[in-house]
């Protein structure tokens, strides 16, 4: 196998060259391009299993609600009462809230195979 020093490889990342990426061992190449494969597949899966679950009452419901506490949620922070830090604080975590609402949400259209793009932060 060809091992490339740490050092040759900040060179040639720092020259714009990536050269050595081809260097890497044949076999080595074929395991990466296997094993995304099957990462490709596991994430198509998980989606197909978001969009049915989706589809069925009891997820509609759940994801009523779910939508209902984070994205649709209305959070005016001056009437609250906090101060600045803490303002910033309780954003962070609604933000966290939503990210992860709007993932769900984001998997629910790949598994309709729907047109995805991120969530502008």
């Amino acid at each position: 196998m060809n091992v490339n020093s740490l050092q040759d490889i900040i060179n040639a990342a720092s020259t714009g060259g990536w050269d050595f990426v081809e260097g890497v061992n044949p076999e080595a190449k074929k395991a990466l391009t296997i094993q995304q494969a099957k990462d490709a597949e596991d994430q198509k899966s998980i989606a197909r299993a978001w969009a049915r679950f989706a589809r069925s009452s009891d997820g509609k419901k759940a994801l009523e609600q779910l939508f209902d506490t984070t994205l649709r949620r209305t959070v005016f922070f001056t009437s609250l009462g906090l101060d600045p830090m803490s303002m910033a604080v309780f954003g962070a975590f609604r933000e966290g809230q939503n990210a992860l609402a709007h993932e769900i949400a984001r998997q629910i259209g790949l598994g309709n195979s729907e047109a995805t793009k991120p969530r502008d932060i």
